[in-house]
């Protein structure tokens, strides 16, 4: 009895060793080389003075389990022949689980996570009513039905016919009636139906529940499987997935003469086909009074989370901004060409618009959208988003800069030839040729960073490796993209939570939270967070990027007073317009 026991006691000592992801990184690391402690924490990317205890802790668990080794004279650390076996056979589970360590569950949402039985039994309470004692007996069983599933991954949708026969069977029919799916399962249609009676607005309606069922067709039955695979694991990400196979993330409309009314009566009956921006540019002359007008009526009958821009002459923008009324201004974005302005003028016109509180962005004759996109003449319409995961990459490559290149290359192969075939369908109802798509990406400083080995300021290092990283991106998409697919330099911000989420059950929430330090990646090349030694480095580092992003690069800054640094950056917009027209700067 006493040698079961303890043999019990040492496997639980190895599984609890190998239950962090630090921990496996460790011996992952181990397995190419032995290393000294100095060497071991800068592969995992942690800082000697702040980390050391947390690194000490895992080292500890790891000598602890007998998995690794020190050799006391070198002070260098190895795999164990226990641990070079431990490691085998996760590799070989890792394989057979098509590299998942758990079941891991798709939630409709789009994000990925561990199972976890809890979950299901907080479900059927909070939408069956069923009593705690009885909600954990229904997760417990489906708990132990899953797991003899041989299935590539579980779906939320799969997890609630599951439970409902469990409810059959035990013959609680009433209960699993307010499981039942309607499209969508009852309790989310009715969380939407509540939000549809707070807004008054039957187009959020419409568009949520329509929009969740187009999302699972998407998924299941229009992207190829490994495309499919890649979005919900969080390797890429393709926005607005909930119309892509219906609509537009944006679109362009020219105006020059004609009836005014006509054009936006044409922009309000488009509204809903375009999921993000609607961009006017007029080059004609308009009363700013009566334009203020015309685009309050319009924006205040736009759908919740569309934006109306609009692009025109110089002169109309002081009296039309102050003829926009207060409550719409959020909803109304200007687009500014600085081709005619001074730097003053650029001060004067910044200060105004940035107190009325008003989305813009400034160019210098560029043909971008307010969202920072680069919009053809004779393809004014965007159909959708291509985002890549930049950073997860890295850190799947552990630091290899040629096998991220790689992970890069295949990804975006595969994601220009899916959206490829979505501005087929977009062609069938909109012409052929008149519909672009976007590739761009998130995390690329902290990519950069990582594989640089900086941790502080952006350095020489770090552009270099952002520009290797770039240069390869846009070579992909300009060998499969057709000429349709263009290398933009802003990603979704719903795509860089996204990653974020997903790669803290992957990588681990201590590691991300030290590369990240927010609640999502970098969707800009250079994020306002990022340090530089001066704001010439800044701006030299935007010179090295902005040419190999020509369908879209944004400069953020910071807003501040004073007309010396207005004229920095207006030189510095104008410099960077002749190395990408399509640069766009935003004061934040």
């Amino acid at each position: 009895m006493s040698g079961e026991s303890k043999d019990k006691s040492s496997m639980e000592v190895v599984l609890d060793s190998i239950s962090s992801p630090i921990r496996l990184q460790i011996l992952r690391n181990l397995s190419k080389k032995e290393m000294n402690y100095s060497e071991l924490m800068e592969t995992l990317g942690l800082e000697r003075d702040r980390d050391a205890g947390k690194f000490s802790y895992h080292l500890k668990k790891l000598l602890t389990a007998e998995l690794i080794e020190v050799d006391q004279r070198s002070r260098k650390y190895s795999l164990s022949k226990k641990g070079e076996i431990i490691l085998e056979y996760l590799r070989k589970l890792e394989r057979d689980l098509g590299e998942r360590r758990m079941l891991i569950v798709r939630r409709s949402d789009q994000l990925i996570e561990p199972f976890d039985k809890a979950k299901i039994a907080k479900a059927l309470i909070r939408e069956a009513k069923l009593t705690p004692k009885i909600a954990g007996e229904i997760a417990s069983i489906a708990e132990r039905k899953l797991l003899d599933l041989k299935i590539d991954y579980l779906t939320a949708p799969l997890i609630r016919e599951l439970v409902n026969s469990i409810l059959l069977d035990r013959g609680l029919e009433r209960y699993r009636h307010m499981l039942t799916r309607v499209g969508m399962p009852v309790y989310d249609v009715s969380r939407i139906l509540k939000r549809f009676l707070e807004l008054k607005d039957h187009r959020f309606f419409l568009e949520k529940s329509s929009g969740s069922i187009i999302r699972e067709y998407t998924i299941l039955n229009m992207l190829p499987r490994d495309v499919a695979e890649e979005h919900l694991s969080g390797r890429i990400d393709i926005y607005p997935i909930s119309s892509w196979l219906i609509g537009l993330f944006a679109r362009r409309y020219g105006f020059e003469s004609g009836e005014i009314i006509e054009l936006f009566a044409e922009i309000l009956r488009n509204s809903l086909s375009v999921r993000r921006e609607t961009m006017i540019e007029l080059h004609t002359e308009i009363k700013p009074d009566a334009l203020a007008k015309i685009l309050s009526t319009a924006v205040s009958n736009f759908p919740i989370g569309r934006i109306l821009s609009i692009k025109l002459e110089n002169h109309v923008f002081d009296k039309l901004i102050q003829g926009i009324q207060a409550s719409l201004r959020k909803r109304l974005g200007l687009i500014i060409d600085l081709g005619e302005f001074s730097s003053k003028r650029f001060r004067d016109l910044e200060e105004k618009i940035h107190r009325l509180g008003i989305p813009h962005i400034y160019t210098f004759d560029g043909s971008i959208l307010l969202s920072g996109y680069r919009v053809w003449d004779k393809s004014p319409l965007i159909h959708s988003i291509g985002t890549v995961n930049l950073l997860g990459a890295a850190l799947e490559s552990r630091r290899d800069l040629d096998e991220m290149l790689e992970r890069i290359s295949e990804r975006v192969t595969n994601l220009a030839s899916a959206l490829l075939d979505g501005l087929k369908l977009m062609e069938e109802i909109y012409g052929k040729n008149r519909v672009r798509s976007i590739i761009s990406f998130a995390g690329l400083m902290e990519a950069s960073r990582y594989l640089a080995g900086s941790t502080s300021f952006i350095s020489e290092d770090v552009v270099s490796t952002a520009k290797v990283i770039l240069r390869n991106l846009d070579d992909c998409v300009n060998k499969v993209s057709d000429g349709k697919i263009g290398v933009a330099g802003r990603c979704p911000r719903s795509a860089a939570k996204r990653f974020l989420r997903i790669d803290s059950y992957r990588f681990g929430e201590d590691l991300l939270a030290k590369l990240v330090g927010s609640d999502m990646y970098s969707y800009l090349p250079i994020s306002g967070r990022e340090r530089f030694k001066s704001i010439g480095d800044r701006f030299e580092a935007d010179l090295e990027l902005a040419p190999l992003m020509r369908s879209g690069y944004i400069v953020s800054l910071s807003f501040r007073k004073g007309l010396r640094i207005y004229k920095e950056i207006f030189s510095h917009l104008e410099r960077l317009g002749k190395v990408n027209p399509n640069t766009g700067l935003v004061l934040t």
